[in-house]
C-alpha cells in the first residue's frame, strides 16, 4: 500500500532538519506521541550541503494495540527506525523494520522537504506499508499506514507548537 503526507512548517529548511535531528527536539516530540523514544544511532559526516546524518532509533508506541496485531505479537510493539539524509536533496530515506513479523512486513519510504520560500516548507512523505501475512495483510497494511497518519498528525501538531515556541 502506497500513501503520501503532506505538511506545511513555516521555517527554512535549514532551520527545520537542525531542530529535526536535535535531542531536544526528539526529547520533548517522542512523548507528546505517546512513543518512547532510544537513540541508538546518530552519526554526521560533512556540513552545509554536503552534511549526510545516519540515525538508527527503536521506537515503543505506548498505544493500545487493535486485538488482531496483538495476536501476532507477544509483548509490546517495537520497531527500529533507519533514516539516511542527504541536506544536497532535502531527503531522508527511512525504513522501518518491525519487531514482530519482520520477515513479513516491509515499511520503509521517502520523507522531503520541499521549499516554498525563506521561511517555509511543505514537509512530504512517500510511503510504502507491504504485509505479507496470510488472510490479514490487507487489515495490517490498513491499520499500520492509520498509525502512521495519526503519528503524523500528532507530530505536525507538536513541530508547529515547536517552531512558534523556539524563535531562530
Amino acid at each position: 500500500m502506497e500513501y503520501r503526507i503532506e505538511d506545511t512548517f513555516d521555517a527554512s529548511a535549514e532551520r527545520y532538519w537542525d531542530f529535526f535531528f536535535s535531542e531536544p527536539y526528539n526529547a520533548a516530540m517522542w512523548p507528546a506521541l505517546d512513543i518512547k523514544w532510544e537513540l541508538l544511532v546518530l552519526e554526521r559526516k560533512g556540513e552545509g550541503p554536503s552534511l549526510e546524518i545516519h540515525r538508527e532509533q527503536r521506537l515503543t508506541p505506548r498505544r493500545e494495540v487493535p486485538g488482531f496485531i496483538k495476536k501476532l505479537v507477544d509483548g509490546a510493539i517495537t520497531y527500529v527506525e533507519k533514516n539516511d539524509f542527504v541536506a544536497a536533496k532535502n531527503t531522508m530515506k527511512t525504513v522501518t523494520i518491525p519487531g514482530f513479523a519482520a520477515d513479513r512486513i516491509r515499511t520503509e519510504g521517502i520523507y522531503r522537504l520541499e521549499v516554498l520560500g525563506p521561511s517555509k516548507v511543505k514537509r512530504v512523505w512517500e510511503g510504502l506499508c507491504e504485509c505479507r501475512i496470510p488472510l490479514l495483510g490487507g487489515k495490517v497494511e490498513k491499520q499500520l499506514v492509520e498509525e502512521v497518519r495519526e503519528s503524523y498528525r500528532r507530530a505536525t501538531d507538536f513541530t508547529r507548537k515547536w517552531i512558534a515556541e523556539h524563535p531562530e
